[in-house]
């Protein structure tokens, strides 16, 4: 089968790629995240997809444009979680359920399904809500099992690992009791 799989981060897509790989799929990859906050992040994620692509072989599509204004847009004020984080994964699902019906892949999948750190749950309902309305399909596996060896995976091939999830909120509420850190020493 050729799913298209949505990567939000190359370790993550370490978890995904590899077990969709070994049951005989070929998987493409797709980067599209307006989420990531800031505009260096967004880059910084985005050249190691870009690196790991290129010593993995795999076909990558992406969005390369920093879309900061649209996910605002769309989720500005939301500030709790289970209000923002579902339109973020309609966002990202939604784009890239559109592109596997534009471009005759037989499935699409995400990335977001090997976080320990998301809502698998949500991530699989909207999955499928947007395979409905785009006429694709979802494939559902559950990738967090792998989780932990695809980052020491990561960690080997010496590729960014992020400390936050990548919008602006999950970024304040990752640092935001850092801030004794300022205070430490004897200045």
């Amino acid at each position: 089968m050729r799913i298209l799989c949505h990567i939000c981060c190359a370790p993550c897509y370490l978890a995904v790629g590899g077990p969709l790989t070994d049951a005989g799929h070929k998987v493409e990859g797709f980067f599209y995240n307006p989420n990531i906050h800031p505009l260096i992040e967004f880059r910084r994620r985005f050249k190691s997809v870009r690196v790991l692509q290129e010593q993995l072989k795999f076909p990558l599509r992406a969005v390369e444009e920093y879309g900061l204004r649209q996910f605002l847009r769309l989720v500005a004020f939301r500030e709790d979680q289970g209000e923002r984080c579902p339109l973020c994964y309609r966002q990202r699902l939604y784009r890239t359920a559109q592109h596997a019906a534009e471009n005759g892949y037989d499935a699409f999948t995400t990335t977001l399904l090997s976080s320990t750190h998301q809502d698998h749950n949500q991530i699989a309902e909207i999955g499928r809500e947007a395979a409905a309305r785009t006429g694709s399909k979802f494939h559902y596996q559950d990738f967090r099992p792998g989780s932990k060896a695809a980052h020491e995976e990561a960690k080997r091939r010496q590729l960014y690992l992020q400390n936050y999830c990548g919008c602006i909120y999950s970024e304040y509420e990752r640092y935001r009791d850092t801030t004794k850190e300022l205070y430490k020493g004897n200045g």
